[in-house]
This record gives structure tokens, sequence and C-alpha cells, in this order.
């Protein structure tokens, strides 16, 4: 069993790698993202109170993504690892989560910050928002570029933080998010390994 988190901006590559641990390791998969959009679909009141901030492109206030994470963890068998996919984000989160993992047992073993530049995000975004388009699916309210930077300015200012926080607890990996899905999937199996 491996607990993860991983962190990285938008478009990233933490969705991709999620998907690729759960085939290659049988992690459960808690993408904060699609949490909050489930919620959001269903409109729930964490999901209502989750909307405004998703789409002005601000974070989610922390007590909503904490409810939402504990509801998924709770429910799960301890045996089963588990990645975290975009929380935390704060260091409030960061200690919520610790906290909630210590009350349920289940330590983190690694945190892994996904390192890649802005302007490959912003292409990596556009050809998701077209290949949604292509396929005739909804595009992600986040998926423009204005909404984008937002995300990533946000995003740089609540984490910079969480690299202390984790180094600390001698926790943190950094991998090449720019390197291409293979080469990244290699460095993060690579620690896995370790």
């Amino acid at each position: 069993m491996v607990n993860l988190v991983l962190i990285g901006p938008p478009g990233a590559g933490k969705g991709t790698q999620a998907e690729r641990l759960v085939r290659d390791y049988g992690l459960l998969h808690i993408s904060t993202g699609d949490l909050l959009r489930e919620a959001i679909r269903a409109e729930t009141s964490l999901g209502l109170a989750a909307k405004a901030a998703v789409d002005s492109g601000t974070l989610v206030p922390d007590e909503v993504v904490v409810d939402l994470v504990e509801q998924r963890l709770s429910d799960r068998k301890p045996e089963q690892g588990f990645i975290l996919d975009g929380f935390p984000r704060t260091v409030a989160q960061a200690e919520a989560l610790e906290r909630l993992l210590y009350s349920l047992n289940r330590p983190l073993d690694h945190v892994v910050i996904f390192d890649i530049a802005i302007d490959l995000l912003e292409a990596r975004i556009a050809k998701r928002a077209e290949q949604s388009r292509a396929v005739g699916a909804q595009t992600r309210s986040d998926d423009n570029a204005e909404v984008l930077k937002k995300r990533v300015e946000e995003f740089a200012r609540a984490t910079a933080a969480l690299s202390p926080f984790y180094e600390h607890r001698r926790l943190l990996r950094r991998v090449d998010a720019a390197a291409g899905i293979d080469n990244v999937a290699a460095q993060i199996g690579a620690l896995l390994e370790r």
C-alpha cells in the first residue's frame, strides 16, 4: 500500500499520471477536481459552495475540499493505497489532511510536485478543450486562457508554502512534468520503487 499526493498546476498531467498509477498499482484515485465537479453537478450544499470559486478561477474554500476528501477516504478500505490529486493546495489543507490521515491511520508516503512552465500548460489546456469540442463533449469551465492564468497564479501563491511543509516531513518529491507522459510515469515509478 502506498499513499500519495500529486500537486501541480492545472494541465500538468496529474490526472493522466493518476490513471496510470491506478492501473499499475491498484490505488484509489481521489481527484478533488472530480469531487468538486460531481458535487457541483449534483448541486449538493458543498457543490453550491464550490461553484462560484471554480467559475471565477479562485481556490475553493478549505473546509469544502476537506469535507469532500474526508467523505471519500472514510468509506474506503485502509489496505488500498490512494492518490490525492489536487489536494492539498494550502498549508491549512495540508495540516487538515495530516490530522485526517492520522485519525484514519493512513500516513502519506510521498508528495509529488509536478514542475512545468506556464506556456506548456496553456498549450495543454487549449488541446484538452479542443479535444473535448471535437468529440462533442462539454468543455470544462476552467479550460480557457484567462481562467487558466488566474488559476496558475493562485496555485503558485497558495502552494508556495507546501514545498517547505512537506520537505520538513521528508515526503517531497519533484518530477519534470514537461518530460512527456511515459517519462513522467517512469519518474514516479522510480520514486515508488525506492
